[in-house]
């Protein structure tokens, strides 16, 4: 029977930040009750997996659900690679500030993400890059078991695209709630998608 390497990749749960609709990007805010709630039905919904490793973007709100789902039993491993997307002058404002002081890059971030350009953080394809550079390291580090993966909105829906090999016009298609999960096989030969963003 082939090695298989499955991934469990988790959307933090709601932040203060979500909930003011406010960009976070690599600026951070605390899980909220709600946040946290979510969390803890996933952790009851994922009980019966026994994960090999977790890891997790630096942020703590990532860092955070990562802790409630299985730091009773593992450590887990920050790394950058699983950062949101780097949304420069954006992060920590308003979405309704963005929309009136930069209307034209924000609809294109939206709208047309193939044409957007950030002013100092990253673009989606830097994103993508990393991702996948991720999922490789993976890889390399276990060829068969289960790992936990705590990511963002942006990051997650990037490795789908670099999984389903898709241009950048489609990374809003998928929908990556709070504490959802994007399960990935990863074999010898391939990759691929067992679902995405599914809420318990």
């Amino acid at each position: 029977m082939e090695n298989k390497l499955e991934l469990y990749i988790v959307r933090h749960g709601e932040t203060e930040w979500n909930k003011e609709g406010r960009l976070q990007g690599w600026l951070d805010s605390n899980l909220t009750k709600m946040g946290i709630e979510q969390v803890m039905r996933l952790k009851g919904q994922l009980q019966d997996i026994s994960f090999d490793a977790a890891f997790s973007s630096p942020s703590k709100r990532a860092y955070d659900t990562a802790e409630i789902l299985v730091g009773h039993y593992l450590t887990i491993e920050k790394d950058a690679r699983l950062q949101e997307i780097h949304l420069g002058s954006w992060q920590g404002k308003r979405i309704a500030e963005i929309q009136n002081d930069d209307a034209e890059r924000y609809e294109e971030y939206c709208c047309y993400p193939e044409r957007y350009t950030p002013d100092t953080g990253e673009s989606f394809q830097q994103v993508i890059q990393r991702m996948d550079e991720f999922v490789q390291f993976c890889a390399r580090k276990l060829s068969s078991g289960k790992i936990l993966v705590v990511s963002h909105g942006v990051a997650i829906r990037a490795l789908i695209l670099s999984i389903l090999r898709l241009p950048i016009q489609h990374i809003w298609d998928f929908e990556i709630e709070g504490a959802s999960v994007t399960k990935i096989i990863v074999t010898k030969e391939n990759r691929m998608i067992e679902y995405t963003g599914k809420v318990f």
